[in-house]
């Protein structure tokens, strides 16, 4: 099976369980806070549902050869983008009421068409995104497994205190760490001397260095590191999606450093969550 073809098959079984959890819910349950931020379960549902009809729009209207922004589309600041989005799905969980399984059917089923429609034709065919531009429908293919997997651990882990991110995703959500670590940095002033991060997760390394204004990954020891982190494949990608914070990881044994903590603190404000 080729990649992007596993890819597809994990984003539509992924989905189903979430329906499934979901479906499974008491309505009380339902009104639980989530392991996101400012986010009852139900408004995780309603992101997940909203996300999968724009998605759909944007795949649809790639194929039709149109990837630009909206008419008279002006880039927002990512900090007012996420809160706006956020009352966006908050307002729509309001407007759903009791229906939100039924639309999240209805998107997902349509979502889905749009990867079979494209499994015909080419996953090359670039598709407008708000955050990051013109990118290949393939690259939605794994932002769509990136926000099933991370938003299905919101909701499970807040009813289950050992719940793990699905492992068929973990790998993938690692291939695309850099990409959403550049999703989510915040640049600072240029740095006088770049600072260093040495990742040791299970048995790959890898190191990250920040200039301020910028920053580059790559593989391998750093040979001198500032600050360097041991973790599982899990609870690394926790941390750098802000779902374990720094101190909450070194406190539990989740997170193991070396080096100055105030390097540590400062990449939660340089790659704060979206």
């Amino acid at each position: 099976m080729a990649e992007i073809d596993r890819r597809v098959a994990v984003a539509k079984r992924l989905a189903a369980n979430i329906r499934e959890y979901l479906g499974n819910l008491t309505p009380e349950q339902w009104e639980l806070p989530s392991a996101c931020a400012e986010w009852q379960i139900r408004d995780v549902a309603s992101h997940l549902l909203g996300g999968a009809e724009r998605q759909a729009e944007s795949m649809a209207r790639g194929r039709a050869g149109d990837s630009n922004p909206p008419a008279g589309f002006v880039p927002p600041e990512p900090a007012v983008l996420s809160a706006t989005n956020a009352q966006r799905d908050i307002d729509r969980r309001d407007q759903l009421a009791g229906g939100i399984l039924e639309v999240f059917d209805a998107s997902y089923e349509k979502l889905h068409s749009e990867f079979d429609k494209f499994g015909e034709g080419s996953w090359d065919t670039l598709c407008w995104h708000v955050r990051r531009g013109a990118m290949t429908a393939a690259s939605y293919v794994e932002l769509r497994i990136q926000e099933l997997a991370i938003h299905d651990w919101d909701i499970r882990s807040e009813l289950e205190p050992d719940a793990g991110l699905d492992p068929d995703c973990v790998p993938i959500l690692l291939d695309m760490s850099p990409r959403w670590l550049g999703m989510c940095f915040r640049p600072s002033a240029r740095l006088s001397k770049p600072v260093v991060y040495a990742f040791t997760i299970e048995s790959e390394q890898n190191h990250l260095t920040v200039t301020g204004d910028g920053f580059s990954v790559d593989d391998g020891d750093a040979p001198e590191a500032d600050l360097a982190l041991v973790s599982s494949r899990d609870n690394y990608l926790l941390f750098t999606y802000g779902r374990l914070s720094a101190a909450d990881g070194i406190s539990s044994g989740k997170l193991t450093v070396h080096g100055d903590l105030a390097h540590l603190d400062q990449f939660e404000v340089w790659f704060k969550g979206l």
